[in-house]
């Protein structure tokens, strides 16, 4: 009796991922499956093919080369599927699919009639918005404080030679018209208002965070919104308030929301920042004010300082 020292040939494993997992159609895509693995063969021996239509017709033929690369040019969710072959003939497959998104092709543009000035809008679900920054009012020199005389004004910084291209930075009270509890207004075009905290919420919350905010709301990008990475003003200390500084330029940008909560002597403003990655709702003080150690009372650790930031507005 001969006995076969030869083991039964078992079919590898195979696993594969694409980067990234969301884009366009214009996104090249890396799917790789160098996780795949076989109990008889030896890693380097496996090979490799691919089939990015999800159509039953291979792409390529066999190889050892773990990766490939591919556009897909139809929306929604769609399939890859690779196979991966040991020396024994043995097969299997991987099926997963990425996300294509479609460039937001909803654009029209915003006549101010107050100033004739153009803006570009732009409609994202069921709302239109503002895809430039607001530049409406009088500039005022950033040393001079703002009031309420029934006239927008604005304050040159660092922006001054690129008003037309970053748009004005306004205080809180200033970009809502110094609103009491029994008025409310802002300094949008006739139609639009300051979002509030659950429209700008609603207008992001399709894109799980960590997310490129320039690749889904830069210029140019997926939603077409015109983010860009322009910074803010943030005011001095209690003593010298107007001797602030301009933070976060090419890091981070903030725009105003409609929201306020507080009395006068502590009220406080909502903002939304942007970084390149991330988004997150920030306050803002109606006036510079100092932090007091909350276990040892005189004793000042800080201060609360306000912000000028940006307009955008959309359609009522």
């Amino acid at each position: 009796m001969v006995i076969s020292c030869k083991t039964e040939n078992t079919p590898p494993l195979a696993k594969a991922y694409a980067l990234p997992l969301i884009g366009d159609t214009s996104t090249v895509f890396l799917i790789d499956g160098k996780s795949s693995s076989d109990a008889e063969t030896s890693y380097f021996a496996l090979r490799y093919r691919w089939d990015t239509d999800a159509d039953g017709s291979w792409n390529t033929e066999y190889s050892t080369q773990t990766s490939y690369t591919a556009r897909f040019s139809k929306p929604g969710y769609q399939k890859y599927i690779m196979e991966v072959a040991d020396d024994d003939g043995g097969t299997a497959t991987y099926t997963d699919s990425v996300f294509i998104l479609l460039r937001n092709p909803n654009i029209d543009t915003l006549t101010d009639p107050r100033d004739g000035s153009r803006y570009r809008i732009v409609k994202i679900g069921n709302n239109w918005w503002m895809a430039e920054n607001l530049k409406a009012g009088i500039p005022l020199d950033y040393k001079v404080p703002l009031t309420d005389n029934g006239q927008i004004e604005f304050l040159y910084f660092n922006n001054n030679k690129n008003l037309n291209y970053y748009g004005s930075l306004y205080t809180w009270a200033e970009a809502n018209y110094y609103p009491s509890p029994s008025v409310y207004r802002d300094i949008c075009p006739p139609g639009w208002r300051i979002p509030t905290t659950d429209q700008w919420t609603g207008l992001i919350k399709n894109y799980s965070q960590p997310f490129d905010v320039l690749y889904y709301f830069g210029p140019s990008s997926i939603e077409n919104l015109g983010v860009e990475m322009n910074g803010y003003y943030k005011y001095g200390d209690p003593h010298t308030p107007l001797n602030g500084s301009f933070k976060a330029e090419k890091y981070g940008v903030r725009y105003w929301t409609s929201q306020y909560t507080g009395e006068d002597t502590t009220r406080y403003f909502t903002g939304i920042h942007f970084t390149r990655d991330s988004s997150y709702f920030v306050k803002s003080y109606n006036h510079p004010a100092w932090i007091y150690h909350p276990f040892f009372p005189g004793y000042i650790i800080g201060f609360k300082s306000p912000e000028a930031c940006y307009v955008r507005c959309i359609k009522q």
